[in-house]
């Protein structure tokens, strides 16, 4: 490889990575869609790695953060987090780190969609419900939210 594009390509990553964390899998994307070859970056990127400061245990803490801030739930999240093939142990890591009370965090997504009230109609409950499993939350932490148990 030719020092300039080196040095081009260090650019570039410099630049992704001082906006936010990055992801190994998102950085090596984001690299090819700027049209660098693989064979180029691979090396530098895995520097960067190395010398830790493109970490995918960051990531994972960034985005556990970030998603549990705006209502999402832990399975959501892990499903997110292995599509940038962040490893298992460095999520649970990551949940473990955030501290975060996923039933409390639940139950105040639940009440901020659908009020404090307990729904007695079983339509409704579904629905709820429903809402809940899509927002990543497991059973039985929709189960908590949704009927105080």
């Amino acid at each position: 490889m030719t020092d300039p594009n080196r040095k081009i390509i260090i650019d570039a990553i410099t630049r992704m990575l001082a906006r936010r964390e990055h992801s190994r899998v998102e950085a090596r994307t984001k690299l090819s869609q700027k049209g660098f070859d693989p064979e180029a970056y691979l090396p530098v990127l895995q520097e960067f790695t190395e010398a830790d400061i493109q970490s995918d245990g960051r990531y994972a803490e960034m985005r556990v953060r970030a998603c549990a801030s705006k209502g999402i739930g832990p399975e959501r999240i892990q499903r997110e987090l292995s599509q940038h093939q962040i490893d298992h142990y460095v999520v649970q890591e990551a949940m473990k780190e955030a501290d975060v009370d996923w039933f409390e965090l639940a139950l105040n997504v639940k009440i901020k969609k659908f009020g404090e009230g307990r729904e007695t109609d079983f339509k409704a409950r579904q629905k709820q419900m429903q809402f809940m499993n899509y927002r990543g939350f497991t059973r039985d932490q929709i189960q908590y939210a949704v009927n105080g148990d």
